[in-house]
């Protein structure tokens, strides 16, 4: 049972986590106040990105399950211990499926995708804006053909975590804020990565499509 939300294998959301507590502080002091106390390190424990509700900007958090099941700890209530069991028992679960390489790849890969997410809604971009721009970035590496990724090879989500992850950067440093110009920015990212595979003689449509990954959930 999925007592607390898990994103991306590996992520919990930090308002949702504060909910589950029913911690009586405002979440801004409650979520400053704990990663204080944990001593988490942003980018590592932790990542920062804002959210548009209601033409309202917030600033949220998602926590890795290690940081999270601290978090839980330092509540000292039966619903910390109760969070704070699930975790372990979430970590536990993550250290088996790590084995599975093409998991691990696939793990990465929606850790990524997530993080380019946030920096877009953060730039008032949609989901659907979202959905676009990465679409246009599959298109590109399988040369036209849409797989999803929990069906590709391991190299393949390796190749796709590798063009995500250059997009977002750029996205961020260069400040990026139209869906056009990120949406161009990610084709040629990947249209570049599709360039190095076909260099070492990996053709990405050619490969077959495997079962799906998510299974293994």
């Amino acid at each position: 049972m999925e007592l607390i939300k898990i994103y991306q294998r590996n992520l919990i959301d930090a308002r949702e986590l504060w909910e589950f507590l029913g911690s009586k502080r405002q979440f801004a002091n409650w979520i400053k106040k704990r990663i204080e106390e944990c001593d988490l390190i942003e980018n590592k424990d932790y990542f920062t990105f804002n959210k548009i509700v209601k033409r309202s900007r917030t600033n949220e958090y998602h926590l890795t399950l290690t940081a999270a099941k601290e978090m839980a700890m330092m509540e000292r209530n039966d619903k910390g211990k109760q969070a704070r069991r699930y975790f372990i028992q979430c970590e536990e679960t993550l250290i088996q499926l790590k084995e599975n390489k093409r998991f691990a790849a696939f793990s990465e890969l929606e850790i990524t995708k997530q993080k380019f997410k946030d920096t877009l809604s953060a730039k008032g971009l949609s989901e659907q804006d979202y959905i676009e721009i990465d679409t246009e970035g599959k298109k590109v590496l399988m040369n036209g053909k849409v797989l999803e990724d929990q069906f590709l090879e391991t190299v393949l989500m390796k190749a796709r975590d590798l063009a995500t992850h250059i997009t977002h950067y750029n996205t961020v440093a260069h400040e990026l804020n139209d869906s056009e110009a990120i949406k161009k920015e990610n084709r040629e990212n990947h249209s570049n990565v599709r360039g190095n595979l076909i260099e070492k003689g990996i053709v990405p449509e050619n490969l077959p499509e495997k079962g799906d990954v998510k299974k293994l959930e």
